[in-house]
């Protein structure tokens, strides 16, 4: 059995902070080892994740600082994932999976300079076998990625890395929230952003196709037309599992009722009358303008969820609801040495979850995924037309074709299971929409933020 004292969290207080109305920091440290830990420190609006080492002391005062690259934070997870036995430790829980093998060495994943771009992750490759991903920045509020990737792990899902364990901290409001994940290291992997910005690249013959990839499915290659409908086809099994029952969720799909479709259409309504209004202010980047017909008509197709919610509650239609990824984009997409992979489940849903009382809390439909997947093919092209040497059209033309195989593939993956009721076309169309609103606001508060920046 490890020893205990290795483990035993400590709270402490640090009493008040800079300003005379700050309440106090407090922490909570998980030791993974001797000289290694977690800390999850208050700050104002959240809690911060710190993996650590210790810098000397004694027992009653020991002095702690972040542990970098090396430091043997992410290794010491590994190792304790590999005990057969653990004490129970207040605040914290241990969730094993599957044994990881045993790794030695650290580097930090490739690309990456400390916490990610939102200042949430960072990542740790140990021994070229496991991946340490520590949450640095979380709230005290549901979290459903621990849930999700369990019940994936507990069906075999083979679509995401293989998942060893977990390292979860509970929330002074009693939320349990993922401090640590251990996963398979899948070599040579690479995200959506690149391998579709590659994509665009062979559309314009720019670049040679890439290589096949993995076990094609029935013996086709997976060339750089078919790579589009592997990952609708990889979607679509994602959703069928996680509507499939397991031990970790026995319950999986519901169904909506007309009120919560009522407040996905002032959601979606919102976000796109926002976008309207914005861009019927500012001219095209063609030179010519907005018409205010043409930005209606995406008002239009966000309305028809009000005649959807009148046919959920007449019962000419209804609503499947379940657990969902929250926020698969292209980039969420890895594609490696053996095929494509989902990761991510750990982030924030950009939508707000449903009121705590609300009967499907932390369900939602799976079109909110395919909407943020497909929208996120056209950030693909969007990114790539603004490169001198691409022809102006063939992004488009790209995205428009990938967009219809994604599609394809993934509503005959649901048809072949008899589960086409998991998509509605009417959902889809609202929330894809919602989607360009929200890229479309997105964009405009950072060219604003950059026309207002002082120049040196």
């Amino acid at each position: 059995m490890m020893d205990e004292r290795t483990v035993l969290p400590s709270w402490q207080d640090l009493g008040t902070g800079d300003g005379a109305d700050e309440p106090p920091v407090v922490v909570h440290r998980y030791r993974l080892g001797l000289e290694t830990a977690v800390s999850v420190r208050s700050v104002a609006d959240g809690w911060s994740c710190t993996p650590e080492r210790a810098a000397g002391g004694n027992v009653a005062a020991e002095e702690w600082v972040p542990a970098g690259e090396g430091d043997g934070a992410a290794q010491a997870f590994v190792d304790l994932l590999r005990y057969e036995e653990l004490p129970s430790v207040p605040g914290f829980r241990v969730i094993r999976l599957t044994p990881p093998p045993e790794a030695t060495g650290e580097r930090e994943v490739e690309g990456q300079d400390g916490p990610d771009a939102a200042g949430t992750h960072s990542s740790v490759v140990v021994g070229e076998r496991v991946v340490v991903a520590w949450t640095r920045r979380t709230v005290d509020t549901v979290h459903p990625g621990a849930v999700t990737t369990q019940h994936l792990a507990a069906l075999d899902f083979m679509g995401m890395p293989e998942l060893y364990g977990l390292l979860m901290w509970r929330t002074p409001g009693g939320h349990e929230v993922p401090v640590g994940a251990a996963t398979r290291y899948l070599p040579r992997a690479r995200d959506g952003w690149s391998w579709a910005g590659e994509l665009v690249d062979v559309a314009a013959g720019l670049a040679p196709a890439p290589a096949p990839v993995g076990t094609p499915p029935e013996g086709l290659d997976l060339s750089a037309a078919e790579l589009p409908g592997r990952l609708g086809r990889l979607v679509a099994k994602l959703h069928l599992a996680l509507a499939t029952r397991s031990a970790v969720n026995p319950s999986p799909v519901a169904d909506a009722d007309a009120a919560a479709v009522l407040e996905w259409h002032a959601e979606t309504r919102s976000e796109v009358a926002a976008a309207s209004k914005l861009l019927l202010s500012r001219p095209r980047r063609d030179g010519g303008a907005h018409e205010p017909g043409e930005l209606s008509r995406l008002l239009d197709g966000v309305d028809r969820l009000e005649h959807l919610a009148m046919d959920v509650r007449a019962g000419r239609s209804r609503v499947a609801v379940q657990r969902i990824h929250g926020d698969l984009h292209v980039g969420r997409v890895l594609r490696w040495t053996r095929g494509l992979a989902v990761v991510g489940f750990d982030a924030e849903p950009p939508f707000e979850p449903p009121p705590y009382d609300h009967p499907i809390r932390g369900l939602q439909p799976p079109a909110r995924d395919l909407a943020r997947l497909l929208a996120s093919l056209a950030e693909v092209a969007r990114r790539a037309v603004t490169r001198p040497e691409m022809p102006a059209d063939t992004p488009w033309a790209w995205y428009r074709d990938a967009r219809e195989h994604v599609l394809g593939a993934y509503r005959s993956a649901l048809a072949a299971e008899d589960r086409a009721d998991l998509l509605d076309a009417r959902l889809l169309a609202a929330f894809e929409t919602a989607e360009h609103a929200r890229a479309a606001l997105a964009r405009a508060a950072r060219a604003d933020a950059e026309a207002s920046a002082p120049t040196r």
